[in-house]
């Protein structure tokens, strides 16, 4: 019997942990919680405009929505998010299970890339993890990876985007103080884009705001996704309640809080700019009850790392996630363990963005090298993601045919043609007999890493902005110091 020629299967792995039941339930309590208890809202503009969209105030900033304004609101919103690079190519589709890996923002610390020490931050480590992160090619986004203690406090988050836009074409995820600080970044990034049009049209850039658990909207939080929604800045919006802290001990409910949180500032973005997107992120946290520290790597922040794809496919937005991380302080068997661990659970979620990478220490230190090993376990998932194509190509009948029985594959065309694309080759990891590997130095995974690190470091370069723009740049930094001051 032939086969049929025109065919082709492919099925991503995936992981799930509740029904869509079990999400419809939250939601619908997320709606009661909006109703009911309702959330604050820092601004007296935001809580007009609420007002008039026809939620109810109560005490001056507390505002109930009635679930006919969130079902609009999930309706008019921004289903994708196409980030851009810095030189305005669509490089990520924030839409279905489509996953990109990038750092995180401002660690207090580092290890030291030459000297391997703990120390703290300096802008030169944003403008490192900007080139390192230039340079590799699973790690899809950039975050500052550090908190500049060199420059002032007050403007930090504006040297680090401007680290950051000058040393990666790739697209930013950045956080900023406040109001004051976000128009400072946007009018940066209209001036790399050519214009307030072309910036619209090709975004590259990504905010990163958060509410404060349980049911709180800053004034600087608020602030930020007004100005955001209005200017068509796509907005990450993160709640991150911790079990029995900031949010109820148990998972269901802290995820109805997660989303009454979320929701409630959805519903004020598209009342700014209906068709705004608001990505969803955050998710429980979970604190140690021993130490009180936050605990990356507990089985139940891994569960949290699942769920929030979960919500996000449930609501129909992208889901921002998390992953590559350790509570480790060393670069050390636990490290490895918890940063694949975490890798691995979100990439399986389909976590649109998963930011974090290369952290230790609960995200209190960033390391280069973490990142760089943390990146050959992405290339690893992106090869066990892509699964296996079944076509009349792959299934080789013709080809089993010509070997024969007792035949040899090794000098058989389609091995030579495809073997490169069907079986994945490392980089660090080291596969070679003993004795080879001897020859070699004996070398250990961090050790390569580090000296992968080195080589991008002291030789990879960066793509160049134009000295006009680059110059600019610097004069706004300097423009909004004075202001800031």
């Amino acid at each position: 019997m032939g086969i049929n020629d025109h065919f082709n299967y492919w099925n991503r792995p995936k992981l799930k942990v509740f029904t869509e039941e079990q999400h419809e339930k939250i939601y619908q309590s997320a709606l009661e919680i909006l109703e009911r208890t309702g959330s604050e809202f820092h601004s007296d503009k935001a809580v007009s405009i609420l007002d008039d969209a026809g939620a109810t105030v109560v005490d001056g900033n507390t505002v109930k929505m009635p679930s006919s304004m969130v079902e609009r609101a999930l309706r008019t919103c921004g289903k994708r998010v196409v980030l851009s690079d810095r030189n305005l190519n669509s490089t990520m589709f924030l839409e279905g299970d489509n996953t990109y890996f990038g750092p995180g923002s401002e660690t207090p610390n580092t290890i030291d890339p030459y000297t391997g020490e703990r120390r703290t931050c300096e802008k030169n480590d944003v403008v490192r993890a900007a080139t390192v992160v230039d340079q590799l090619e699973n790690i899809d986004f950039v975050m500052s990876f550090a908190l500049a203690n060199d420059v002032p406090k007050y403007n930090a988050d504006l040297h680090h985007f401007e680290a950051m836009v000058k040393n990666t074409t790739k697209p930013i995820l950045f956080t900023a103080w406040d109001l004051e600080g976000l128009k400072a970044i946007y009018e940066m990034s209209v001036t790399v884009a050519g214009g307030e049009e072309e910036f619209r049209m090709n975004p590259f850039i990504l905010l990163y705001d958060e509410p404060s658990s349980p049911l709180k909207h800053s004034k600087e939080a608020v602030e930020k996704l007004m100005f955001s929604s209005k200017k068509g800045i796509p907005i990450q919006y993160v709640p991150t309640p911790s079990l029995g802290a900031a949010g109820p001990i148990s998972l269901a409910g802290a995820y109805a809080l997660t989303e009454a949180e979320y929701l409630s500032g959805l519903v004020l973005s598209q009342e700014i700019r209906e068709g705004s997107s608001l990505i969803f992120g955050g998710g429980p946290t979970t604190m140690d009850m021993k130490t009180t520290v936050f605990s990356y790597s507990a089985p139940e922040t891994m569960l949290s790392l699942v769920l929030r794809k979960e919500v996000g496919s449930y609501l129909g937005v992208p889901a921002f996630n998390a992953g590559g991380f350790t509570d480790s302080k060393e670069i050390d068997q636990q490290a490895t363990l918890e940063v694949a661990n975490s890798l691995n659970y979100a990439a399986l979620a389909g976590g649109n963005l998963v930011h974090d990478v290369g952290y230790l220490e609960s995200g209190m230190t960033s390391s280069l090298e973490l990142l760089t090993i943390a990146e050959e376990e992405i290339s690893m998932i992106n090869r066990f993601i892509k699964s296996a194509e079944v076509n009349k190509d792959t299934l080789g009948v013709d080809e089993i045919d010509d070997v024969g029985i007792g035949g040899n594959y090794l000098t058989s065309p389609q091995t030579v043609e495809k073997f490169k694309e069907e079986v994945w080759s490392p980089d660090l990891i080291d596969r070679q007999v003993h004795e080879s590997w001897e020859e070699d130095g004996k070398t250990t995974l961090r050790e390569r890493a580090r000296e992968k690190v080195h080589d991008i470091l002291e030789n990879h370069e960066p793509e160049e902005l134009s000295g006009d723009v680059s110059d600019e740049l610097t004069e706004i930094v300097d423009k909004y110091e004075g202001k800031r001051s």
